[in-house]
């Protein structure tokens, strides 16, 4: 089938559908995030919606869609259609049916698919799915594993109902496993009045188009991604192209249709919080980032299904179901993987890592008695690319954490923030210097409280950029001392009335040597105090006068000339460790 073929009505139908259900998807996304009454839908735009083709592919999602989530659903409906199948049942129009379980292919536990078959006749046309996280649902903590303190509802996919009304037994045991009861019931008919909207539009357009034109979309999406996919790879002359972050390799192969793809771990005894359902709809995830990058419309359309064969060898499911903001780091790594592999041969198609957020979960008790609970997150930077540094401050889609503003934070929580800055030095070095991380200082007034950290992994460097600074958690007691906690992981930490507690992002990673850095940017840098004057030297080879800004150009020239004699761009990616 062509993209442009010879009869224009036919594109033109396909063209106003595509519009139409772009519109109704981002409308799901926009309803739910406005009726929602908890932070991970309203505010961190944790939802996703789309229209998807009867074996579960994604035709279509919203604009607005958390990229991972959107592909996991894919996942889980496949999921649910071969299970149909093995049991003999067939699907009817009006249903709708609902999981959270990551053994059906569900991302994590707070992820609640709700999806609603589309039938004419006997006949599966699709699915519209909207995705949501509900903390409250899988009693999301950042609690170390050993001390979960529950693992909360694993719902595996059941019919849920019809639209508008569903099962009052399921809704019952649903609400009295959550930690906010009327909250999360608010949540929840929000939810499913938000698929109801995407199931009226496409059952009206259906009625008035006919049921073929779904079909004509998934053929039109599949040959856009198999086009983009081809264009890119006709500039290659290698027939496979490979890239590794700390803990992940892939290796790209040009020669399939599919295109073969494996995903393996670069030490077997990690252990990862990623299921191979996850890890597949993250390796989409990160596709989609380098093809939207040419083909802006491959954002949001489908067809990568069908023209990825992705392979991974995480084959046994993890020990922990994936939980909390984990699941969103473990995936983020995927990502980054997979753009690390077109780093050296588009490079306009990719950028280095990004830094995930540090969270903290916050929960204790006033003097008075009264309990108080609280997510906060930091957010990192982000990586560098060809065309200039990376963002400072700021969260990759996988997280898109928004920081509370100060001044609610100190009215609603016993703590007082005596800092908020941003840390020198913390972006990784390169020719494009990674984003800034910030520092965030708080004491606890009263009572005493536990502190849950999810500190994230370093953000590495591409093309002989190097890593971010590390995040890490300095916890000040006035009767014990300083306790530092570098780790990447999840940390619990005991606080009592008078303990500070010190939170330090990590930066994203540098793009390009660091010595090839122009000196009108270094000298921004330095004068602003985003670099300090050591930095300044040891990696990027410029020396101050002493005691002042000035660039010494003898020594400068001295010392930059020795780097770059000494070091190629393989010996700085080679010896990241050693020179960090």
């Amino acid at each position: 089938m062509s993209l442009n073929p010879t009869s224009s009505s036919p594109s033109r139908a396909r063209l106003v559908t595509r519009l139409q259900l772009e519109e109704v998807a981002a409308a799901m996304d926009a309803t739910l995030r406005r009726a929602a009454t908890t932070a991970s839908i309203g505010r961190h735009d944790s939802t996703a919606a789309g229209f998807y083709a009867p074996a579960g592919s994604l035709l279509l999602g919203g604009r607005e869609s958390h990229p991972l989530l959107m592909e996991s659903a894919a996942e889980a409906l496949a999921f649910l259609v071969k299970a149909h199948a093995a049991a003999g049942r067939c699907f009817a129009s009006g249903e709708t049916y609902g999981t959270n379980d990551p053994g059906c292919d569900a991302a994590g536990l707070e992820d609640l698919i709700l999806a609603a078959p589309i039938v004419r006749g006997e006949q599966l046309l699709g699915f519209v799915a909207l995705t949501a996280s509900h903390p409250s649902l899988g009693h999301a903590t950042l609690a170390p594993v050993e001390r979960l303190r529950r693992e909360g509802i694993v719902l595996p996919w059941m019919r849920l109902g019809s639209p508008g009304r569903p099962h009052g037994d399921i809704m019952s045991l649903l609400v009295a496993n959550t930690d906010d009861p009327a909250a999360f019931r608010e949540n929840l008919a929000a939810h499913i009045h938000a698929l109801d909207l995407g199931r009226a539009a496409l059952e009206d357009l259906l009625d008035r188009e006919g049921p073929e034109i779904l079909s004509l979309l998934a053929e039109v999406a599949v040959v856009g991604a198999r086009r983009a996919l081809s264009q890119i790879f006709a500039r290659l002359e290698a027939e496979e192209i490979g890239g590794r972050t700390a803990r992940l390799a892939v290796r790209i192969r040009r020669d399939g249709d599919p295109l073969p793809v494996r995903l393996e771990p670069i030490d077997p005894d990690h252990r990862f919080d990623l299921t191979p359902a996850l890890a597949r709809a993250a390796v989409r995830a990160g596709f989609r980032e380098v093809l939207s990058a040419e083909s802006p419309t491959l954002a949001i359309l489908g067809g990568l299904t069908e023209t990825l064969s992705i392979e991974t060898a995480l084959d046994d499911p993890p020990d922990s179901r994936p939980a909390g903001e984990a699941r969103f780091a473990e995936a983020q790594a995927v990502l980054s993987t997979v753009l690390a592999a077109f780093a050296g041969v588009l490079s306009h198609l990719t950028h280095a890592a990004d830094a995930a957020c540090l969270f903290m979960d916050l929960r204790g008790q006033r003097d008075d008695g009264s309990r108080f609970r609280a997510r906060l997150g930091l957010p990192g930077g982000l990586g560098a690319s060809v065309f200039g540094d990376g963002l400072t401050y700021s969260t990759p889609p996988f997280a898109p954490h928004r920081t509370r503003a100060l001044e609610e934070i100190e009215r609603t929580l016993p703590i007082r923030i005596h800092r908020l800055q941003l840390l020198p030095d913390s972006g990784g070095p390169g020719q494009y210097r990674g984003g800034l991380a910030a520092a965030l200082e708080i004491e606890l007034l009263e009572g005493q409280a536990e502190a849950d950290l999810l500190i994230p992994e370093r953000a590495t460097g591409l093309q002989g950029g190097l890593r971010g600074a590390d995040a890490r958690a300095i916890h000040i007691t006035p009767r014990h001392g300083t306790r530092e906690i570098r780790e990447p992981g999840r940390v619990a930490i005991h606080l009592e009335a008078g303990d500070r507690l010190l939170l330090e992002g990590a930066g994203g990673g540098g793009w390009g040597i660091p010595f090839q850095r122009s000196f009108m940017r270094l000298d921004e840098d330095v004068r602003s105090g985003l670099i300090g004057p050591d930095q300044s030297r040891n990696r990027y080879g410029l020396v101050l006068k002493p005691g002042s800004l000035e660039k010494d150009d003898y020594l400068t020239y001295r010392v930059r000339h020795y780097l770059l004699s000494m070091l190629t761009v393989e010996d700085i990616i080679a010896g990241e460790e050693l020179l960090d």
